[in-house]
């Protein structure tokens, strides 16, 4: 999580790729993250799956200032559903602006209905354009790691576009009681 904290000041200084692997789906360290990202300045979210903290961002940021509109308009979000869809949204976003945070890149190469052939030719395209906005802009592609065949033959090429890649211990679920008032 240090690394984490320390990576949100830096992504706002430098250009370039990096890449978060994360053991599970680490909802709360992306939430966290893109809370202290939206704190420093705009924020462009590309996520490849359903998940979004729609319900929870508002919270931490209520808990940080009482701007929460004027704060929650630096965030733009685009879902993609498919890798044909993430590629488009990748190659639609203009080379200078905000800094961009993928979520679950890697989701979207899983769909067993496209042959894996196409599925490896839209990684490579998609590892391109993140290269391409990485060169103008801090991009950091998040991912979860996972034990299948399908992430084995994908994340090499991931990692070999990344300029730093980070590995994130799995989050510890802690529980609490919620308040009744």
């Amino acid at each position: 999580m240090n690394e984490l904290l320390k990576l949100t000041v830096d992504i706002t200084d430098k250009c370039g790729l990096t890449l978060l692997l994360t053991g599970d789906r680490a909802r709360n360290s992306k939430t966290d993250l893109i809370a202290n990202l939206i704190l420093s300045g705009p924020l462009f979210v590309l996520s490849g799956d359903e998940w979004l903290p729609s319900f929870l961002l508002p919270r931490m940021i209520r808990g940080r200032t009482t701007q929460i509109q004027e704060i929650m308009r630096r965030l733009y979000t685009v879902r993609a559903s498919t890798c044909y869809r993430l590629l488009d949204s990748l190659a639609n976003i203009p080379l200078k602006g905000e800094p961009i945070l993928v979520l679950e890149f890697l989701h979207t190469f899983y769909d067993s209905d496209i042959p894996l052939r196409v599925r490896f030719f839209k990684l490579r395209e998609c590892c391109r354009e993140l290269k391409r906005l990485a060169f103008y802009r801090p991009v950091i592609v998040m991912t979860q790691e996972m034990r299948a065949e399908d992430f084995e033959k994908f994340i090499p090429a991931l990692r070999s576009v990344a300029d730093r890649t980070l590995t994130l211990e799995p989050e510890i679920e802690q529980v609490s009681q919620p308040a009744l008032f």
